[in-house]
């Protein structure tokens, strides 16, 4: 029998203990219905504290890892199981179970009237992107895909990252996760239903129809950086300063024109 089994089951990971509690990771084990068959060196509990801390410490290997987390415990220090033995481990705890106890702490965070938190009555929100590098193997390649370079793969694979945050606390509200060439903005329209009764601010890349409407409709109010053609004709110029301007947005990805002709303007010819 290998010396972790038994102890294991009882390591944590430190100060993120506050939050991910046993409890927590005991119910999402439940809900995902993951539980071990036998009792092993790497139960699926421990192996949430373990894929946590890989996070943390994204430079180390598996076994620096587990050092960070048994590092003080002699008798499970001296006896830290194999990489593939954590690469089996980590295939039976599944990615369902990492995003169930995400979707458990995810959520605004700031009390009602906490400044920079709250615009008339609106709690304020930000949408933005990102990606990240996955190991390299067929099945992220395959998932994910990544840059190319003359019809080569250049680099890792990447995960494209959209999240709602919180912006008076930074705490993440929602996220939604695709393949390196899927858009930012479809990634953002899966969020407007977690984005209800909020201000949300994006980002100049974000604009579009559908976007438009699903955030509407979800109850949300958006507060936008548009790119030049987008509403550069007044339609009303406003005391403050401002203007209204009616939001040119439906045209197809790639196809809209420099700028929006108006009564007078002459058109140019373009070379076909």
């Amino acid at each position: 029998m290998h010396p972790w089994v038994g102890l294991s089951d009882h390591v944590r990971l430190g100060v993120v203990t506050r939050w991910v509690t046993p409890e927590l990771v005991a119910g999402v084990l439940e809900k995902c219905r993951v539980r071990d068959k036998k009792p092993g060196a790497l139960p699926a509990g421990f192996m949430v504290y373990f894929t946590l801390a890989l996070a943390l410490f994204q430079q180390d290997s598996y076994d620096d890892v587990a050092e960070h987390l048994v590092g003080s415990v002699p008798e499970l220090s001296a006896s830290i199981p194999n990489k593939s033995s954590f690469t089996r481990a980590r295939g039976r705890l599944g990615p369902l179970v990492l995003e169930g106890v995400f979707r458990e702490l995810a959520g605004p965070l700031a009390p009602v009237g906490l400044q920079d938190s709250f615009y008339r009555g609106m709690r304020l929100a930000a949408v933005d992107g990102f990606v990240l590098d996955a190991p390299d193997t067929k099945v992220n390649r395959a998932a994910f895909g990544g840059p190319v370079k003359n019809g080569h793969p250049a680099g890792f694979p990447q995960v494209r990252v959209v999240t709602l945050t919180e912006c008076g606390t930074h705490a993440q509200i929602d996220a939604a996760v695709g393949g390196f060439n899927g858009g930012e903005r479809e990634l953002a329209i899966a969020l407007a239903v977690s984005a209800a009764g909020m201000l949300v601010v994006m980002d100049r890349n974000f604009p579009g129809v559908a976007l438009w409407k699903a955030y509407l409709e979800a109850g949300s109010h958006l507060l936008l950086r548009a790119r030049s053609p987008v509403a550069h004709r007044p339609v009303e110029h406003l005391a403050d300063g401002t203007y209204s301007a009616r939001m040119n947005l439906a045209w197809p990805e790639g196809c809209a024109p420099r700028r929006c002709a108006g009564p007078g303007d002459r058109v140019p010819r373009q070379r076909r």
